[in-house]
C-alpha cells in the first residue's frame, strides 16, 4: 500500500440483501496511510451517514495479504427515506459497489 491515505475508510466486501440490488452491511478498514486497519462489519446506514458528514470512503481490492488496489469513491444519497451507497453518479434506488466480494 502507498504511504498516502486513499480515504478515511476502505470498503473491501459487502453483504447483500434483502432483495437484489441492496447491500445491508459492508466490511470496512480504517485507512492508516501505510496500512489498513482490521476489518469491521458495519451497517450500510452508518457508511451513508458518515459520507454525508464528510468522511471519505473508497472500494479496495485485496491483491495479496499486504497489498491492496484502490477502487472507486463511494457516494451516498437518500431516496424515499432510504439510504443508498454507490460507486457511480447514478441516483437509482439500488446500491452498487462494483465487484466487491461477499462477506
Amino acid at each position: 500500500m502507498e504511504e498516502s491515505k486513499w480515504a478515511d475508510y476502505v470498503v473491501s466486501a459487502v453483504k447483500r440483501g434483502p432483495g437484489s440490488g441492496r447491500i445491508s452491511q459492508v466490511q470496512v478498514h480504517v485507512d492508516r496511510g501505510n496500512s489498513l486497519g482490521h476489518p469491521e462489519i458495519v451497517d450500510k446506514i452508518k457508511v451513508a451517514h458518515n459520507i454525508k458528514k464528510g468522511k471519505k470512503y473508497i472500494t479496495a481490492y485485496k491483491i495479496s495479504e499486504t497489498n491492496w488496489k484502490p477502487g472507486e469513491s463511494i457516494r451516498a444519497f437518500v431516496q424515499d427515506g432510504e439510504a443508498f451507497i454507490r460507486n457511480d453518479d447514478n441516483k437509482v434506488p439500488l446500491d452498487n459497489l462494483g465487484t466487491l466480494p461477499d462477506i
